[in-house]
């Protein structure tokens, strides 16, 4: 079962061009910067905002598709959807309200209830069936709210954000569950996250989404290996350039240029990991082929990394231990040179 979509609305400001595939057991975590869309894509893939334009499709059956005047309701799309805030319905019991979307759907009220015990069991809720919402824990309310979307054995599991008002605790414990659950789900999977941590744990692959585009899709190792936007390389913590590749070397501008060990001729990114930067307080000897000045702007603990970065003509982050910032007052700012070996700058084209 294989979800294929051609996302294309307009709503406020946003502009939503976005297609994506994912096929029956995949996890795809969709990422991006707030505003990005990821949350309107996921609503018009569960049919609660219209397309302009595009197609979405599951199996070979289509949901909508405007050109053909084709458009299937939110109540008739087999999805499960878990939101945010989990909009568990309060004046209905536990059990009531994960058997909710099965009496939709036209089961029977004794089958219905059958059923949602034995997802409330699954998600070891079954002792508090008869409470209400408001008397559930934040991690116990979202298992329910995940409980009521998987009960009907949708085609289709949309989870939005479903692990962000969690505490850091029960995040961790409902975190582990959900893994089980979803690799337990046959369908596509598609789950919007600002999380990494959730992103790299629960998803299989990765898409992108900035300003209503798919900037990048891969897997995990391969969008955080070689980013292709600012905010991709500050997802993966790694220093991301722009520039022309000639001969083994990239020019930047402004006198700005690396060393590289490969030559990549043409417009290309350039990546430098933040634990491959050294600094010093005076100009180094040796091997190293990138060496140039710079401005301490930020120093920032990171437990026991810290992150410095150096204004310049060339800006960084670099990654360095906190005897580093010591011994070279760091904290002060002040200028440092730079270093990076040629074999540290990792180059592909743009």
């Amino acid at each position: 079962m294989t979800l294929a979509a051609d996302v294309r609305l307009r709503l406020g400001t946003l502009q939503l061009d976005a297609s994506l595939r994912v096929t029956s057991g995949e996890i795809v975590a969709v990422v991006g910067p707030n505003g990005a869309g990821k949350t309107t894509l996921l609503r018009a893939l569960a049919g609660l905002v219209p397309l302009a334009g595009g197609r979405v499709e599951l199996e070979g059956r289509t949901w909508e598709d405007p050109s053909r005047g084709l458009r299937v309701p939110p109540e008739r799309r087999p999805v499960g959807v878990v939101f945010q805030d989990r909009l568990l319905f309060p004046h209905l019991s536990v059990v009531d309200n994960v058997a909710f979307g099965l009496r939709a759907w036209g089961m029977r009220r004794r089958a219905a209830h059958r059923r949602a015990m034995d997802w409330l069991e699954r998600v070891g809720l079954a002792g508090v069936a008869r409470a209400r919402p408001r008397a559930l824990s934040g991690g116990q309310a979202q298992r329910v709210a995940l409980a009521r979307a998987l009960a009907p054995a949708p085609a289709l599991l949309l989870l939005d954000e479903p692990l962000a008002s969690l505490d850091v605790e029960a995040r961790r414990s409902i975190r582990h569950q959900l893994r089980t659950h979803l690799d337990a789900f046959r369908g596509p999977c598609l789950l919007v996250t600002h999380d990494p941590l959730d992103a790299a744990t629960l998803a299989g692959r990765l898409t992108v989404l900035e300003s209503g585009r798919v900037t990048q899709s891969g897997t995990v190792e391969e969008v955080t290996r070689r980013p292709r936007s600012d905010w991709i390389a500050e997802l993966a913590g790694v220093n991301l350039y722009r520039g022309w590749g000639r001969e083994g070397r990239v020019e930047f501008g402004a006198g700005a240029a690396l060393v590289a060990p490969e030559r990549v001729d043409g417009e290309v990114f350039a990546v430098i990991r933040p634990q491959a930067v050294a600094l010093h307080r005076s100009r180094p000897h040796g091997t190293p082929r990138n060496v140039w000045s710079g401005q301490v702007a930020t120093v920032d603990g990171r437990g026991d990394r810290m992150r410095v970065r150096v204004d310049g003509a060339l800006p960084i982050v670099a990654e360095v231990t906190p005897a580093a910032v010591a011994e070279l007052d760091l904290g002060r700012g002040g200028p440092v040179w730079v270093s990076v070996k040629a074999t540290e700058v990792d180059l592909y084209p743009v």
